[in-house]
């Protein structure tokens, strides 16, 4: 038997093809999820966890980068749908960028696989490193958010900040790094995440 079928394979069912690309999302996330990152995915995987033909998969998406570029963008989309919802609730600027930034926080802390695999493909692969990256709009969009959260920060005279772009930066390594680290180190006293978090962020985006 082709290693590809497996013994629970189902074959294509007519008018269902939408279906078919849903359980091919669908399995490259459980993947992604039980893995902690999208390193080790591959079609032939994405085709047992879904119990289809790996062939089939060809109907639905070019290849695996298909795949998993499709997985991740919606997975920004869900973190920047959080971060919008969260900073939506309040009315101050500072408090609103503070807000989103808990958010993104919560966000990596709830779904550490999902997280960890934004970052695993910021770079499609197969690209040359002297070459700038292609455009990833999706993914950008985040840190716009951010970028105009803290320009809106300083416009509001709440931030002694005056380069958004650099602050952004600064803010996004700060959070980035100290979300890695209580992922990695469990065990270690951390402070509570909303204060952490706060804390990190009112230093690195210079508010007042």
């Amino acid at each position: 038997m082709d290693d590809d079928q497996g013994p629970n394979r189902r074959r294509n069912r007519r008018g269902q093809g939408a279906l078919l690309r849903d359980d091919i999302l669908a399995a490259a996330t459980a993947l992604i999820e039980r893995d902690g990152h999208s390193g080790d995915v591959t079609l032939r995987r994405i085709a047992r966890e879904a119990a289809i033909t790996a062939p089939s998969i060809y109907a639905h998406f070019n290849d695996l980068d298909d795949i998993l570029d499709t997985v991740l963008n919606g997975y920004f989309d869900d973190l920047q749908a959080a971060i919008a919802a969260a900073a939506a609730e309040e009315t101050e600027a500072d408090r609103s960028l503070l807000a989103g930034c808990r958010a993104y926080a919560r966000f990596a802390m709830d779904r550490p696989g999902r997280y960890r695999a934004l970052f695993h493909r910021m770079r499609p692969p197969n690209t040359d490193p002297a070459e700038p990256a292609p455009a990833m709009p999706s993914r950008m969009d985040v840190f716009q958010t951010l970028i105009d959260a803290i320009a809106a920060t300083a416009a509001a005279g709440r931030s002694a900040g005056t380069d958004p772009f650099e602050d952004a930066l600064a803010v996004w390594a700060a959070m980035h790094g100290a979300i890695l680290l209580r992922m990695t180190a469990p065990v270690f006293d951390w402070p509570p995440l909303t204060d952490f978090i706060d804390t990190l962020v009112i230093r690195t985006a210079r508010l007042t």
